[in-house]
Formats: structure tokens, sequence, C-alpha cells
């Protein structure tokens, strides 16, 4: 049985093969998957061509079935998977940033990801998910962790006022975040009437990518989001829409160089970060806390799942998501 997705190699090409049955190694676990959501990067991917024969797919969740030496975890244990596999010795690891690990490893990047029947994960990037919470809506805890970390990069506080460019997955994600957290002013460009509708759902206010700035004239912003990546334009625009010492959160991937304008950067006193993944201090992991708010958000998520696909129409599953005519948001395949 073809029981794994793999890139072929080729632009927007996506196959199916059967592989080995997976034995975890100690501290690891294997888990059968029970959904998997298609992100943004593995657009970018599909778009481009990916490694043959690596396993994309890095919104995991599911319920684990067998466990290596050394390990807590239940058989049966519904859980999420946090991408990272790393050292956990070395310093970025015991400070929380496990993704600048040297070692590190992301599943579903250059370790296998999670668009089969069942994957590996170590034990230490398993999550065990609220009793409320099915496998397979776990796989919405990592874009919630990606909405988390961005704001708490620029320490956003419930006073702020937030401008997200981007009404995606992790844009429309943050926009929940931001809420529960009980930030009240934000706001969230939308180039589709199903995003904005959605992002009223979420407690934002959609704008239109192409009047931004005419629309916040007269706004304050303190802090932008921007999850588009890709192009220049929406930097720019995040850079003219914040207030001068504000904050701008870069989450989008942008897969070529740009022209920036730095000088006006450093006049406005403007903070510029980078939001990858996800951390963790001492006991406080962005990730946990994901699959915590999952559960009370669990309705609002499952308004972005637009499309669900077996892992047997993978190529389909794809083909939707890249289409954003088609209104897909979510895209989840469920093996």
């Amino acid at each position: 049985m073809k029981n794994t997705a793999v890139w072929s190699g080729k632009t927007r090409e996506i196959l199916l093969e059967e592989r080995q049955e997976l034995v975890p190694p100690p501290g690891w676990l294997r888990i059968r998957v029970a959904g998997v959501g298609i992100c943004g990067s593995d657009l970018h991917t599909y778009s481009s061509g990916g490694p043959p024969g690596g396993v994309p797919g890095h919104e995991v969740a599911g319920v684990v079935d067998l466990v290596g030496e050394g390990v807590s975890l239940e058989v049966g244990s519904g859980v999420a998977i946090e991408p990272i596999a790393s050292c956990g010795v070395c310093i970025n690891c015991l400070e929380g940033y496990r993704w600048h690990c040297s070692r590190s490893i992301f599943l579903g990047g250059e370790g296998d990801g999670g668009m089969a029947t069942h994957m590996l994960a170590p034990e230490a990037a398993s999550f065990s998910l609220p009793e409320n919470v099915p496998p397979e809506e776990g796989s919405f805890v990592e874009p919630l962790a990606v909405g988390l970390h961005a704001l708490n990069q620029a320490s956003v506080n419930q006073g702020d006022s937030l401008l997200i460019l981007g009404a995606g997955t992790v844009g429309l994600c943050t926009a929940l975040v931001a809420r529960q957290l009980g930030i009240q002013e934000v706001y969230i460009t939308a180039k589709h009437s199903f995003q904005a509708d959605i992002a009223k759902l979420y407690g934002a206010v959609p704008l239109n990518p192409d009047e931004v700035l005419t629309q916040l004239r007269s706004t304050s912003i303190d802090t932008v989001i921007e999850t588009v990546g890709g192009r220049a334009d929406t930097l720019l625009t995040g850079l003219r829409a914040v207030r001068s010492r504000g904050n701008i959160v870069v989450v989008g991937v942008f897969t070529e160089s740009i022209d920036f304008p730095v000088n006006e950067l450093l006049l406005k006193e403007v903070r510029l970060f980078g939001a990858v993944c996800y951390a963790r201090k001492g006991d406080h992991a962005e990730f946990k806390t994901a699959a915590l708010m999952l559960a009370q958000v669990r309705e609002e998520m499952q308004i972005i799942k637009t499309h669900s696909f077996e892992l047997s129409e993978i190529a389909k599953a794809f083909e939707v998501a890249a289409d954003k005519s088609l209104g897909a948001v979510k895209v989840q395949i469920c093996p």
C-alpha cells in the first residue's frame, strides 16, 4: 500500500510511494497520523520543486502507536508534533530556541514530515492534546503557535493596536490568538471576501490590501505582523503603516531578495523582528500554550478548515491549496 507522500523533485508534483514500517529509536515515538495541514511554506516548495524523496508536512497530529526506549508517553495518547528535532543540550536549546540549534532537523523539511500514514518524532517534541481536542484537529496547534510566537517576539500587549498583513492561515490564526490574549484593536488585510468574513468572526477589522494606508490614515499602529512574504510591497506597506518606534514582525517567507528603504526604517526607529517557529522558556512552551488555546477555540478553527482530503488524494489537495480562487484557507490531509 502506498503510505507516504514524497516530493518528486519536479515543480507542482507530489507522489505517493510505499515505505517500510517505521521503528522509533530511543527517545522517539511513532504516531499514526490523524491530520496534517498544507502550509504556505509547503506551497512554496510545491511551486519550486521539493527535494526528491522528501516527505512534507509539519502541521501534524495523531495518536502514539509505538514508542522507543525511554519514552514515557503511552501508546494511545493524542499528540501534536512540534516539528523540530534538536540536540536539547546546546545554549540555544537550553534557552528555549530549539530552531536555532546547529543540529536541529525540521520535520517536514530536511527531516521526514507527516504526510504519511505514520511519522517518527522525538518525545521532547510531542505535546499531549487536551481531552476535548480530537487528534485530527491537533494539526491546528502549529499555526496557532506560529501566531503566538510572532506576537511574543514584539511583546504585544492588550492595549496595543495590531495590523496583520495577509489573511491566510497564519494571519487568521494570529488574529485569533490576539483576540484570546485580549488585544482588541486588530486590523488584517484580506484579499478575498471569504477571508474578510472569517477575520470578522475572529474579531479583526478586514482591510483592502490595496488601500491599507488610506484606511488607516488616522490610526496609530503599534505593531505590524507580516505573514504574506514573497514580495517587497507588503513589508513596505508595514513600514509606512507602523508608528514611529513601533514594531514589524516578519513571518512570511520571502522567496527572493528585495529592495527595502532601510533609511526610512532607521529614521522612524522601527524595530524589525523575524519570527520563525516557536520558543520555550522553562516550563512555558508556546506550542503547549497553543494546544491549550486550541481547546478554547475549536469551533472557530473549524471555520478555516475549508477542504479535507485522504492521503490518496494528495495531488488534488495541493492543487486546491495552491488555487485561492477555490476559496481554500486550510487544506487538511487525513490519512
